[in-house]
């Protein structure tokens, strides 16, 4: 079966075959590992960052992955890399409680927790714990720039101490001090040029059967050249959309038309076009898309306006809300008064 879908890649034996090899980058943070320094590695949205992180696990046999997007507080964050650290989830601390006590029919034993004055009391038991058999090694995935500053930052000093490395993949290309100086090699990983994205091409068709690699080889001859360079994510879904066309031609055609008006959008509106390219349809208010872009809100407004007036964005109303999204290659031609704006959506 062809593997078209945008599922970030694990660290198995199949999903490696699919990863687009980044021998380079992949060699420097290993290194780095071996050496007992950390790594901070960054991208767009969509460049991969997870599927890197997890070609890291794949190759440092002590790393522990760990997902920190929408966690709340530090102490949960603390709370999720120390499970990933001791390998099981971690009960959320609050103060002392002796549940046993309270509920007297309860048969098995629980555990008696309580809030720790340090924020790290209790991930540096986890890491000195791991460390005995071994480094200590975590790869943190999906940490804002806030809160990688607040980790990185405010607790610099005490995470320097603990027997443990690591690598954050974020979208910011830079840390405020002194969150900078906590890393000891900074990775850039880039959008995939033409040769990247048809090794990435070569690659998903080897997953197909034979009429299946064929039809997508021919379908991605053109667009690629079209659309480098992009991201792995970007590339995916022009490469879905060729394979589901009825007129493959049609659709890099509209590819190529879309890459012309980008040409000549200013660098905020092709920030918004890729976020919602990367993100999938949004609101101007997403908090989400406000951050990437940062700007304020009416700016987010303006631009989507012009965006829409362009043909590459298209919007529906939901609610009180206008829902703007990327129109597909095959759509672009497509102005208001042809079909819905969800007709047009990638």
């Amino acid at each position: 079966m062809l593997l078209l879908g945008q599922r970030p890649l694990s660290a198995s034996d199949a999903d490696s075959e699919l990863f687009v090899d980044r021998s380079d980058e992949l060699k420097r943070v290993c290194r780095a590992l071996e050496h007992g320094l950390s790594a901070y590695v960054y991208g767009p949205p969509g460049v991969g960052r997870t599927s890197f992180l997890r070609q890291v696990q794949r190759r440092v046999k002590a790393a522990q992955y760990v997902r920190l997007e929408d966690l709340g507080s530090l102490e949960a964050r603390l709370n999720e890399i120390e499970g990933a650290v001791i390998g099981q989830r971690t009960l959320q601390r609050r103060h002392s409680v002796d549940l046993g006590r309270l509920m007297p029919q309860l048969t098995h034993t629980v555990e008696t927790v309580e809030l720790a004055a340090n924020p790290l009391k209790y991930l540096r038991s986890a890491a000195n714990a791991a460390n005995k058999s071994g480094s200590c090694v975590v790869l943190v995935d999906d940490l804002s720039s806030k809160d990688c500053h607040e980790m990185f930052g405010r607790l610099r000093d005490d995470l320097w101490e603990l027997p443990m490395q690591w690598v954050v993949a974020t979208t910011s290309s830079q840390l405020d001090p002194p969150a900078d100086t906590f890393f000891d090699i900074v990775v850039e990983l880039l959008p995939l040029d033409r040769d990247g994205l048809h090794e990435l091409v070569r690659r998903r068709a080897a997953s197909g059967d034979r009429a299946e690699r064929t039809q997508l080889l021919n379908a991605a001859a053109t667009a690629l050249e079209t659309i480098a360079p992009c991201t792995p994510r970007r590339a995916l879904t022009v490469l879905r959309e060729l394979y589901l066309a009825d007129d493959a031609t049609e659709v890099t055609s509209g590819l190529s038309r879309i890459e012309d008006i980008r040409a000549r959008l200013k660098p905020t509106a092709n920030k918004v076009l890729d976020a919602l390219l990367a993100h999938g349809p949004a609101h101007a208010g997403d908090e989400r898309l406000l951050a990437e872009v940062g700007v304020t809100r009416s700016r987010i407004v303006q631009v989507l306006a012009e965006l829409e007036a362009e043909g590459v964005v298209g919007a529906e109303r939901v609610g009180r809300r206008k829902l703007y999204a990327a129109v597909s290659g095959g759509s672009i031609q497509e102005k208001s008064g042809k079909g819905s704006a969800s007709d047009r959506l990638i």
